[in-house]
């Protein structure tokens, strides 16, 4: 399959990585495809190709939004609306405003994150695209192959599409989530948005990073 990440950041990498590994072709989005550390990175990541938003967008059956908040409705419209039509995108982001932690550790949702969603956003901006929430609640750290002592860790989608929930499901079993659980219809990705909150705060207060959150069952 041919899958764009759109975004060279931590978790944009990680994923390219991880699905490049699995023989899928991967092409990065990205405003900055001479930047030394990503050339670094492909030279590290043999047959992993970068090109703009708009040239991945184009290459990609199933697109992976990873941008910074901030610059994500830019990387769309640059990406060309026309590249998203009738395609499978995952919303990797979360609509942060950007100020940081603070001293407790808690993150903050941009004005109006809790009303209406980045998911939601998304959705409006494509509304020829069937767009998924997955990947968006914790680090990049965790992306593939998650693996923790203490049990299975779950992954919470949301999204319109039926179908497209199943394609993205299958995609993360390839990753190596072995508990999906679809929560419902797109708004339910504010929901998700604030579990990245929770999930950074316990992360800042206690010093690692290698946490997830489960689902337990009777």
């Amino acid at each position: 399959m041919k899958i764009a990440i759109l975004g060279s950041g931590e978790t944009g990498l990680a994923l390219a990585a991880g699905f490049g590994s699995l023989g899928h072709a991967v092409m990065i989005g990205t405003r900055h495809t001479g930047k030394p550390s990503l050339e670094q990175w492909r030279k590290e990541h043999s047959g992993i190709a970068a090109g703009s938003y708009s040239e991945a967008a184009a290459f990609g059956e199933v697109i992976f939004l990873c941008t910074h908040w901030q610059g994500t409705k830019e990387a769309v419209e640059m990406s060309g609306i026309w590249n998203f039509k009738k395609k499978v995108l995952i919303d990797v982001t979360n609509p942060l405003d950007g100020r940081g932690p603070d001293k407790t550790g808690r993150l903050n949702l941009a004005p109006g994150g809790h009303n209406a969603s980045g998911g939601e956003q998304v959705q409006a901006w494509l509304q020829d695209t069937m767009v998924v929430k997955a990947l968006n609640s914790h680090g990049s750290r965790l992306m593939v192959k998650p693996s923790l002592s203490q049990g299975t860790p779950v992954m919470f989608i949301a999204g319109n599409d039926r179908l497209a929930k199943l394609a993205v499901s299958d995609l993360l079993s390839q990753l190596g989530w072995k508990d999906v659980i679809d929560i419902g219809g797109i708004e339910m990705s504010r929901h998700l948005e604030s579990l990245y909150v929770l999930w950074f705060a316990y992360g800042f207060r206690n010093g690692g990073w290698d946490h997830a959150f489960a689902f337990l069952r009777q």
